[in-house]
Parts: structure tokens; sequence; C-alpha cells
């Protein structure tokens, strides 16, 4: 999951300029968080939420804790959210992925209009965030069959003797 998700948030820019030319912001780390918090709790998604926010900190240019935050409030929405739906459902997962999602958007721009002093929010904003939620929330039940599906692979002994 790591590798997997340092791989997307370095390759994110160019494809999603090749592909959705910044309509549609694929959240790949947003649904792995949330994979990891239904499948191992919460140590193993804050910490996730906690290294892939670091880790675009440190190739980015913006303020140092910015992402992490962001990354963190996302976990932290979902642990929020995972109280009153269950991660398990398909249904709860596009719901949850989706309100996670708006919920980095909405950080994002009130960060931005806190630490940025000309940042000028587009008359689409509300359809990019829009776009962004349904893209990336259909996708979660998708991800996390997937993810299910490698985790059962036969492969080498996972016990451990």
């Amino acid at each position: 999951m790591w590798l997997a998700g340092l791989i997307f948030t370095l390759m994110k820019g160019r494809f999603m300029h090749a592909v959705a030319a910044d309509f549609l912001d694929f959240d790949f780390i947003a649904i792995v968080i949330a994979f990891l918090l239904t499948r191992y709790g919460h140590g193993a998604s804050s910490a996730y939420a906690f290294g892939q926010g670091l880790f675009i900190d440190v190739i980015s240019e913006g303020p140092r804790g910015f992402s992490t935050l962001i990354y963190l409030a996302v976990f932290w929405g979902l642990q929020f959210g995972s109280r009153f739906f269950e991660l398990n459902h398909p249904r709860s997962q596009i719901l949850l992925v989706a309100m996670a999602v708006f919920l980095k958007e909405i950080m994002l721009i009130g960060m931005l209009n806190l630490f940025v002093s000309r940042v000028l929010v587009m008359h689409s904003f509300p359809l990019m965030v829009l776009g962004s939620m349904t893209v990336t929330a259909l996708s979660a039940p998708l991800l996390f069959g997937f993810f299910d599906y490698l985790l059962a692979l036969p492969g080498e002994d996972r016990t451990g003797a």
C-alpha cells in the first residue's frame, strides 16, 4: 500500500493532466486510508495518512505540514463517519469517501486562504469538487475489492513461521 501510494503521488499530476485536464481529481490516498481503517484499524490508517501527507510535504513546495494536516483530517473524517456507517458495505464506502474528499477540498481552500495572500477560486470549483467526489467515491468499492483480492492471493507464508 505504501509503495502504491508513493507511486501514485509521484505520477498523479502527469496522469490526471493527461486524462482529465485538472477537472477530476482522483484521490487514491483517501481510498487507501479508508481501506486501512476498515481492515487494519486506526493505527495503520493514521500512520499511512501521516506518512503520505509528510511525503507530499517533502516533495512539494507548499508550507510544511500542509498536506499532512489535510490527510490527517481525511483520516479523522473517515474515523468519525465510520461511527455512524459501516465501512464494510459499498454504499457506506461511497458515502464516507465522498464526504472525506469534500472535507479535504474544503480544508485545502480554507488553508490556502489562511496562509496564501492571493488565492483565486474559479467559478467551476464546486463542479470540480463534485467531480472529484463522484469519481473517487464510486471507485472506492472497486478498489476495496481489488485490495482484498490482492491480500487473498496465495504467496509467501504470511504466518511468519
